[in-house]
Order: C-alpha cells, then structure tokens, then sequence
C-alpha cells in the first residue's frame, strides 16, 4: 500500500513525474499558460499566439453559486480543445438554440459549472436537467425507446455506453474527434484505454474519474495513546493497513459507539453494495466470467470470500448501515464520526471544506487494500465506472452539442469542475492533476491527487458491454438480500450467477463473448493485470 502525505515525498508517483507526463499536453497548448487568472479580476497572464488574446469572462452572480470558491474568470486558451470548440460553435451561427443536458444529481454540477461561458461565447443555451442517481439510467433509457431527442447530451457512465450504441442512442464522434482534436491522449492511463472507446470508436468524451480511494484520519492514527493501545492490543504498530486482514483490526480497533466513532463507513444500501464487492473480488484475481465460455466466475471461492469479508466489516460501521448511500457515508466522514473509508475522489474536496467538514486537514490519503496471494499483495481499486458525454442522434443540433461536450472535458476547463466541492467530478486528465492550482486548491490536495493517480494503476473497471446495468443490478439484488441476512453468500452468488447466465443468453453468447474478449484483451494491456 503507498501512502500519501502532503509534507512527505510521493512513495510511487511524484509531482515532478506529473508534470514530466503533462509536458506533451503542454506542448501542444504552448500557445498560453493553463488557467492563470486571479480573484481580483485582472488576469495574471496574458494568453498570446496564432489565435490572439484568450477568452476572459467575468463570472457573474446570477451564474450560480458553483463557482463561488474559484477565480472571478475563466480563460479559454487560444489553440485548446477548448477555444477550438468556441470557434467552431460561434462558426454554426447558432445564437438562441439550445442544447439540454442530462445527468445525475452531482454530476450535472460539472455541466452546471463551466455552462454560463459557453452562453456567452457562442449564444447557446445549456438547459441543464438531472435526477437521483438511482433513477438516472431509467431515466436515459426512457429517451432511448420513448422520448427520443429529450436530450441532446448525456452524461453516461462507460459502461452504459455499449448499451446506448446497441440502440443506436450514441453518435459516433471519431470524425469531429480528428477535425477538432480533444486531446484524448491527455486522459490518465489506463482510463485512456479502457473509457475512450467501445470497440475501438469513440462515443463519449471521459468527464470523471471514479477511481476509489482509501482515507484515513490521520490524527488518529499518529496519536501516541492510540499508537500505544493498538500495540498492546494487536502486537503490530498501527499504520495504514496494506491487506483487508490489516484493515479489519484497524477497524475493529477504532470502533466506539459510546464516543460516536465507528471504524470504517461504506455504503450498504441497496445499489451500491457491488462496487465495494467488485473491488475486494478484484483482489483475490476472481473473472467475471470465463473468456472461453462466458460462464459467470462471480460465484466461485473468490466471490464467496469477497462477499462475506464484506459483510463482517460491517459490524465495525453504524447500526443502520443497510441504509447508508454515498451522502451518509460523506456526512459520518465529515463529520468526525469514522476513522476509514474507500471511495469515490468527490469525498476528498468535500472534506476539506471547512463549510462541509468537521475533520479539515486531518485526513490521509492511501491506496486501497488488498489480499496476501502466494505471499504477494494482489490490490485493486474499483473504478466505478466514470462518466462520459455522449451525443443522441436525434439531438437536432448534434455537432453544436459535441462542440460543447469538447468544451466541458478540454483541459482548462473541466479543471473547474474538478476542483468544485459541491460537485462530483474527478480529475481524469494528466494536465489536470498536474496542475498548480489544482494541487493547491486545499492543504494537502497533492496527495490527495497523488493517491487517486495510484489507485488507477491498480484500477479494477466495471463490467464495459451490452448490458452491464443489467449485470449489476442482478448481482446487487442478490448481494443486497444477503447482507440483510436473508440467504447465505453461496445461495446469493449462484442465483446471480443463473441470472447473469439469463442476460447472456438474452444478449447472445457468442456476440457477448467477443466483446467481453475485447474488454479483457484491452485492460491486460493497458495494466499489465491478467485476469478480469
């Protein structure tokens, strides 16, 4: 396990190999710095070259409140994906046309962000729109079969996207890819391989980077008296567990009701059980299925052991666990009432936000744990699964709807959405995370940013073909009916096993096989990691 402190030097990844990655991203942008603009309404630096003075607009009060916490501007920097965009889109002589946007919850506030500029450097409307997280996805499968064009972009996440092609949803982008040059080979690896294409052609543009991190209260596990006890207790010193054995004592240790601190905090409601069953399965080298076959592994002694370790974590964690989502694992977190947790990047912002937490500047940022295999670490990070922003192909105005989904993923300005705390968008770009003001943008938002780099080398991806929703919710049923104790872990994984075997059969083995092939043949040579 590498572990990330802001005053020690990067175990893995160093800011100096950021920024050594980001220097062909800033080859290519050499025509102005990225984003240099102050509070105080004058521009730090001026952005000069082929296409004249970069773009500055006042941010305005009536745009929102998203972008209270950052500069007063925006820049556009001439010759970026970004201004390539504006161009293009003044170019269509569209002014009044407007171009709705649909996403979940949080993750429209990466839309909600960046969409004032857009208005008023081209004369387009964003209609934003958006829903719970767990009604989303019905939500953009009622635009595929019933309502078609309600919306004209959609935040996906990428493993919705092969279902969104099945139904000749999602516009094919790979022409105004080569003509307006999103920058896709500045997306971190192995994400670049695996969320920009399906099939080797690219339908969405990557907007999120949900690769889990594990936190930790770092004022807790320094003290001297807990130090002292943990020892005593367990025989080890205490320190940021390296195996999921390691993190059941930590958690144990650290749980005490009577003083409103429990070990660990994780969700347990229904929906969201399977990421943290994906990331433990991972671990132990357990397949979803069989390449040769396309038989479900999920039911096999890896599945069986990552299901029930999962479960006896729970007694560590509140006793109305089962009905936790993401926002009570943030607010218990938050609030100084767990000392671990393994999630999505959004909850490292949030806490450090003295308006929003009680544990300001008191939290570690490490790599997730992982399982003793043949007596070497075998760690995966769940990457759950990220969002992207696809076209529909009955939006009335789809090249002016891709010109705005390359605006909000350029460089210069998705940072701005990474970098709101109210929001839940993730760096995804090297050029992001390499940059100076993203790394400042709290104490410690280095490390921070380091741990999320090295949880995506060891990153464990969602299931990416024709019906991975279905997959999913087939397994969380099951997962969800044995953590409330109403079946045992093999009964629960053989059932969504047979379910799975149903899907497939639905889907077409053969047809399944090959793209599943495909997937695994791509994460192998993206990572290095033989077994999906």
């Amino acid at each position: 396990m590498d572990t990330f402190e802001a005053d020690d030097a990067p175990s893995r990844l160093s800011r100096a190999d950021f920024l050594k990655a980001s220097t062909a991203v800033g080859a290519g942008l050499a025509l102005g710095t990225l984003l240099v603009l102050g509070r105080g309404g004058a521009a730090q630096a001026a952005h000069t070259g082929a296409g004249g003075m970069g773009y500055e607009v006042p941010w305005r009060a009536s745009d929102g409140p998203y972008m209270a916490w950052a500069d007063k501007h925006i820049a556009v920097v001439p010759g970026s994906p970004a201004d390539r965009a504006v161009r293009a889109a003044k170019a269509l002589k569209l002014s009044g046309a407007t171009i709705t946007v649909f996403a979940e919850d949080l993750t429209i506030n990466c839309s909600k962000t960046v969409a004032p500029l857009f208005q008023r450097l081209t004369g387009i409307t964003i209609n934003n729109q958006s829903s719970p997280f767990l009604s989303h996805v019905t939500k953009i499968m009622g635009d595929v079969t019933v309502t078609h064009g309600a919306y004209d972009a959609v935040f996906a996440e990428q493993s919705l996207v092969p279902d969104l092609l099945a139904a000749g949803y999602a516009y094919p982008l790979d022409d105004w890819v080569a003509k307006y040059n999103p920058s896709l080979g500045d997306y971190v690896h192995p994400l670049d391989q695996l969320w920009t294409r399906v099939n080797g052609r690219v339908y969405g543009l990557p907007t999120d980077g949900d690769i889990f991190i594990f936190y930790y209260r770092k004022d807790l596990f320094n003290d001297p008296k807990e130090k002292a006890a943990f020892q005593k207790k367990y025989g080890r010193s205490l320190a940021v567990p390296r195996t999921w054995d390691e993190f059941r004592q930590v958690a144990e240790f650290f749980t005490r009701p009577h003083q409103g601190l429990y070990g660990v905090a994780e969700p347990r409601v229904k929906g969201f059980n399977y990421f943290w069953f994906f990331q433990r399965f991972g671990a132990l080298q357990g397949q979803y299925f069989d390449p040769a076959t396309m038989k479900p592994g999920i039911n096999g002694p890896e599945g069986i052991k990552a299901l029930q370790d999962l479960k006896d974590q729970n007694q560590f964690m509140a006793p109305d666990v089962l009905s936790w989502g993401y926002v009570e694992v943030l607010t218990a977190y938050a609030q100084g009432h767990a000392a671990m947790t393994t999630t999505w990047p959004a909850l490292g912002k949030t806490v450090e936000d003295p308006t929003q937490s009680k544990v300001v500047g008191r939290t570690g940022y490490a790599t997730v744990p992982g399982y003793l295999l043949n007596g070497k670490l075998s760690a995966r990070s769940t990457t759950a699964p990220g969002y992207c922003l696809t076209v529909s192909r009955y939006s009335k105005n789809p090249l002016a709807t891709y010109l705005y989904s390359q605006f909000v993923t350029s460089p210069e300005i998705l940072k701005y959405a990474d970098m709101n705390p109210g929001g839940n968008t993730d760096a995804i770009r090297v050029s992001v995370y390499a940059d100076p003001q993203v790394r400042n943008q709290f104490a410690g938002a280095g490390a921070y940013l380091d741990a999320q780099r090295a949880n995506g080398q060891q990153a464990h991806p969602e299931l990416i073909i024709p019906g991975s929703s279905e997959y999913t919710e087939a397994l969380e049923i099951q997962l969800s009916r044995f953590m409330s104790g109403g079946v045992s872990a093999e009964a629960a994984l053989d059932q969504a096993a047979a379910d799975w075997e149903r899907i497939t059969n639905r889907h077409g083995r053969d047809k399944q096989k090959a793209v599943y092939a495909a997937f695994v043949q791509t994460y192998r040579k993206a990572t290095g990691i033989p077994r999906l």
